[in-house]
């Protein structure tokens, strides 16, 4: 998989770019499972934020959105968990 990604980096425009249907497909499932716990570690750092005194605008900022955006995300993301427990 690392050969056929730094492949595509390389030439994105040649044969070597294309996947098979089953690489692609195994990389679709990779990114997902490094998404979702890019997701626990974010939400792992806002919790640990917040523990350190930090106020939802410093964590908004941090995040690059408002305070509003940062605590909905962070309590839909902590909802979320509990209903898949």
């Amino acid at each position: 998989m690392r050969d056929a990604l730094a492949a595509m980096a390389v030439n994105t425009a040649g044969p070597t770019a294309r996947l098979s249907r089953d690489e692609a497909l195994e990389m679709l499932a990779l990114s997902e499972v490094v998404i979702r716990k890019a997701g626990y570690g974010r939400q792992a750092m806002v919790r640990q934020a917040r523990e350190s005194g930090a106020s939802w605008t410093q964590i908004g900022a941090a995040l690059g959105t408002t305070k509003q955006a940062a605590w909905e995300a962070h309590h839909r993301w902590t909802e979320e968990q509990g209903r898949s427990d």
